[in-house]
């Protein structure tokens, strides 16, 4: 079963969207030991890292240094940044013996979550403990100057369960340039039933990351960067089976950097601070016998500050709403329709409507056939949108960025075919997705001319064209022992695009990948 796709519990076979499950056992096989790259196992995905501290991903192409086009959740709590639409990956308070299984959406899924979850989404799903009371100590030690001490401590009462984990990790990401790094968190978790309808669940934590960077290159070390969040959630569970819930969350982020030349000009503050605070109510109930429907409303309310990014000392500040509806309806035992949308309003002071319509056809209870129609939008971040660098190298005043002329939110219409197939006899599973996906307004930057008095030169962000992508993709698991699995998930994609670096920045296949666990 599923939760992420249209926010309702639902088989694979009936979910609207390709979906890949991966647990903490295939984790743990899979000897993986930073989270980014959980998603070299995902077919279609590509990750790639700068240094030991930026890294990012991308489906079909199209990817930059921020994944700006991913809605990424921690138990349904975005860590989607507002300013740069980056995620920090080694900053998120997060261990990958505390993971229970990572949902990822391949595909637009802007009808349950929202104008930035473009092309997917990944949703975290955590543990409440750590196998009762027994605490836990792990030690590693690898490649690359790795090495990590992590403990975690949990309990078990009438009411309820815990579980507290702290970590400590370092390594020099690649021999070649300096880029060490040490990363600390503590995380928290409780889960408590306080009557026989209602459970209250608080989560917590705080990281800190330091990035070391070479001097020589125009860079002071170190790079601090912190985080904190905290998270409740309220659940009522009535008897028919309907659920309302409330969430509360806030995450907030701080990123220390200082650009020193060599004494003149004085060093420049590169930081800059980021809040959320999120509100959400939701409900999930049953129409009649063969519909369930999914409702929420959110409040949202985003602050981020950088005097050197955005030339003013004061915070933006913005606050949005959100309201969605999914459905499910079993038209007839072997047909079945997901259909969704989702209103909202946006940073950029527009209004996105965002709808889902998927039919299936289902010959049998182990097979699914699926034809969806999806469109979506991506946002632009705070930077895209307010971002304006003037910094003075000893020569006056040099502006670097300037405000766009009227920038649009990029646009997806996803239309694709999907199969599902279990054979439970043989311990195999498929899952076929073939797409053919329409971008509109996507955005770029280039340089401009501009007089400021030095190179009369800047840079704007702007609406650079249109894109294409179509392709296939499949993923085959296959497990002929309890404790032996393989999986094969190869992707091939074609882009064509207004802009020719676009056309490259997929190849035509990708290289597949098998995992095993004994």
């Amino acid at each position: 079963m599923v939760l992420s796709p249209s926010r309702l519990s639902q088989s694979l076979a009936d979910a609207p969207s390709a979906v890949t499950v991966i647990d903490r056992e295939m984790i743990r096989a899979a000897g993986i030991t930073h989270v980014l790259d959980v998603f070299r196992l995902v077919p279609g995905f590509s990750v790639a890292h700068q240094d030991g501290l930026v890294g990012t991903l991308s489906y079909h192409g199209l990817g930059d240094g921020y994944a700006r086009r991913f809605q990424v959740l921690i138990d349904g709590r975005s860590v989607y940044s507002p300013d740069f639409g980056q995620v920090y990956w080694r900053n998120l308070p997060l261990s990958l013996e505390d993971i229970d299984r990572v949902e990822v959406i391949r595909g637009p899924a802007a009808a349950s979550y929202g104008a930035n979850a473009f092309l997917g989404v990944i949703n975290f799903l955590t543990r409440a403990d750590v196998g009762g009371t027994r605490p836990g100590v792990k030690v590693g030690v690898g490649e690359g100057g790795y090495r990590e001490l992590s403990a975690r401590i949990g309990g078990v009462t009438e009411s309820g369960q815990w579980r507290i984990s702290v970590s400590q990790r370092s390594d020099d990401y690649y021999e070649s340039i300096p880029d060490d790094v040490r990363d600390r968190f503590v995380d928290g978790r409780g889960d408590w039933r306080i009557s026989n309808m209602d459970t209250l669940t608080l989560m917590g934590g705080v990281a800190h990351t330091q990035l070391d960077e070479d001097a020589a290159a125009g860079q002071v070390f170190p790079v601090n960067l912190h985080s904190a969040y905290g998270q409740a959630i309220w659940q009522r569970v009535y008897e028919d089976g309907a659920e309302t819930r409330l969430f509360y969350n806030f995450t907030q982020q701080t990123y220390g950097d200082t650009l020193d030349l060599g004494g003149f000009p004085p060093p420049l503050d590169l930081g800059f601070s980021t809040r959320r605070q999120n509100l959400i109510a939701a409900w999930n109930f049953a129409l009649a016998p063969a519909a369930r429907v999914a409702l929420g409303a959110e409040y949202r309310m985003d602050e981020v500050q950088s005097q050197f990014y955005y030339n003013q000392p004061e915070s933006i500040e913005e606050r949005s709403w959100r309201v969605y509806g999914n459905g499910e309806f079993r038209l007839a035992p072997q047909w079945l329709v997901n259909a969704g949308a989702m209103l909202e309003s946006t940073q950029a002071g527009q209004q996105e409507f965002s709808p889902r319509l998927t039919l299936h056809y289902q010959p049998r209870a182990t097979q699914s056939f699926r034809i969806g129609y999806n469109l979506g939008y991506r946002v632009p971040t705070y930077y895209e949108l307010s971002g304006q660098i003037v910094a003075d190298f000893g020569y006056g005043p040099d502006t670097l960025l300037i405000l766009p002329d009227d920038l649009q939110s990029e646009r997806i219409v996803s239309r694709e075919i999907g199969w599902w197939q279990a054979w439970p006899d043989a311990g195999l599973t498929l899952d076929m997705r073939a797409f053919y996906d329409r971008y509109t307004d996507l955005i770029d930057f280039a340089e401009v001319s501009y007089i400021d008095g030095q190179d009369d030169l800047a840079y704007q962000f702007f609406n650079a064209g249109d894109a294409t992508v179509r392709g296939l993709e499949f993923e085959i698991e296959w497990k002929p022992a309890q404790r032996t699995r393989l999986r094969f998930a190869p992707a091939w994609a074609r882009i064509k695009a207004d802009n020719p670096d676009w056309n490259d920045s997929a190849p035509s296949s990708r290289s597949t990948c098998w995992r095993s666990m004994a």
